[in-house]
């Protein structure tokens, strides 16, 4: 039983991980009916809120944890801000490769700040997709001023590390809809003073194709992967469910190629291969960890 509950968070999570995917598309998307960073940042979110809203109610003993789940919202808006600013500012294919690097700081970030140590198998294939992050990381084609946004860019893969590893096996577990709406929220309450701030020319899409991107980066890239992610990931290991993520650059550079017309040259596919060869190496939970998920096994939603 406990092997068919894993594979199904494992399936559920590679699932999301190709919707994840698309964000890169309907964001390049948005940029060309001319909407900047900021405004596709708070697309991204702001409209599964407005459903998301009425799962806020929290019972008094389940609050702790509702205040970790907006905290990490708060912290991955910043990020999701840095990426695509990035995505706007840099050639796709190297804001794509840094976000999706983030499979190496999950492994690094469980064994330092949540005490699980990587087995072999994990090291290397998260070296592989260290390797694949940085064949296409060229910083003598960046400008000076591109530097700050490769800076912001790194800032998502920290943060979606970290969700990784806490959502994997969370303090407490909470129903997954009131989890989502506090993460979602928590983005929001970051992300509209920055569009405020930033005082957007162009606040909404011109075009038909921009309300289609609008509606498919708040539906299909965010509220529905984020879903199927926070159900799944409970239910394998925090490696497992890095890697598998990692799937995301694969979905995104071919979406890119095949719809937008980027070209991919060597080291971006090399780079593709890398990452497929790395979900193929078989991921083991060490026995404490296996332990610790049957233990605090959630329950179905």
């Amino acid at each position: 039983m406990h092997k068919k509950i894993t594979l199904d968070g494992q399936y559920l999570v590679l699932i999301a991980a190709c919707f994840y995917g698309l964000n890169p598309f309907f964001a390049q998307m948005l940029f060309s009916d001319g909407l900047g960073a900021e405004m596709v940042s708070l697309y991204r979110f702001i409209l599964p809120a407005l459903f998301l809203v009425f799962f806020l109610r929290t019972p008094r003993e389940n609050l702790t944890e509702a205040v970790r789940s907006l905290v990490l919202g708060v912290v991955s808006g910043i990020s999701i801000f840095g990426y695509f600013y990035a995505l706007e500012t840099l050639p796709a294919a190297t804001a794509i490769l840094i976000y999706y690097s983030y499979p190496v700081f999950s492994v690094l970030i469980g064994w330092l700040v949540f005490n699980r140590i990587p087995t072999q198998n994990t090291l290397v294939s998260a070296a592989l997709v260290a390797i694949a992050a940085s064949l296409t990381i060229r910083p003598e084609t960046l400008t000076e001023g591109a530097f700050v946004a490769v800076a912001a860019c790194f800032l998502a893969p920290l943060a979606v590390a970290t969700q990784v590893q806490y959502l994997s096996n969370p303090s407490q577990h909470i129903p997954t809809k009131n989890r989502l709406a506090w993460i979602t929220i928590g983005h929001v309450l970051v992300l509209l003073p920055i569009a405020m701030w930033v005082d957007p020319i162009q606040v909404f899409p011109v075009s038909l194709i921009g309300i289609v991107s609008v509606l498919g980066i708040a539906v299909l890239a965010a509220a529905l992967p984020q879903i199927l992610f926070m159900i799944g990931a409970p239910r394998s290991c925090a490696d497992k469910n890095a890697l598998t993520g990692s799937l995301e650059l694969v979905v995104a550079l071919i979406t890119g190629a095949i719809l937008l017309g980027d070209s991919l040259d060597r080291l971006e596919v090399t780079a593709m291969v890398l990452i497929v060869l790395a979900l193929f190496i078989k991921q083991v939970k060490n026995k404490p960890q296996s332990a610790s998920v049957i233990n605090n096994r959630p329950q179905r939603y």
